[in-house]
């Protein structure tokens, strides 16, 4: 807890740098309906806090109670329940999240999909990729493609792995 309280007191201390045409801190009900200063809700460069949230671009965080959804994330895309980006460079949790485009980082939930591409790590009880360069850990890990990377869980499938469903571990280097 102590860290996440530094974590915010720093980017609310810097957020002076980050002022020009982004939202330093966006503060949400449910989805568009917001507070943001100062007033771009599409763009949070700082923190972005709710309830419910949706934004076209975070280069921060984004906390929410509920779901967090976003369009491209550098940093961290979190909620208890339903996190959902585009493309995220860094962390994205929550029971369920989703992924449109690309994870370049870690994706983290007891259910974790990406349509695209996960460079760094899955990490849930199902884990789901197109493409995957890195690592799958997980109950069941499920692969269309590894290009690079390393499945560890009880069901592992990838059709171009060692073999395409494999227990314990699974991959292609």
């Amino acid at each position: 807890m102590k860290k996440l309280a530094v974590l915010v007191a720093a980017l609310v201390c810097a957020a002076p740098v980050f002022a020009g045409d982004t939202g330093i801190l966006k503060l949400s009900l449910w989805g568009d309906i917001a507070v943001a200063v100062p007033n771009n809700k599409a763009h949070v460069t700082g923190i972005d806090f709710g309830i419910g949230s949706s934004t076209d671009k975070v280069d921060g965080v984004q906390l929410d109670l509920i779901y967090a959804n976003a369009g491209t994330v550098r940093g961290i895309n979190d909620a208890w329940i339903y996190a959902k980006s585009d493309t995220i460079y860094g962390l994205q949790n929550a029971l369920v999240t989703v992924n449109e485009s690309k994870v370049m980082g870690v994706q983290a939930g007891w259910i974790n999909l990406a349509h695209g591409e996960v460079t760094g790590a899955q990490l849930g009880l199902y884990n789901q990729v197109e493409d995957l360069h890195g690592l799958q850990f997980g109950l069941v890990n499920n692969a269309r493609h590894i290009s690079k990377g390393l499945q560890i869980g009880i069901v592992n499938i990838a059709k171009n792995g060692w073999f395409p469903v494999m227990v314990l571990v699974n991959g292609r280097f």
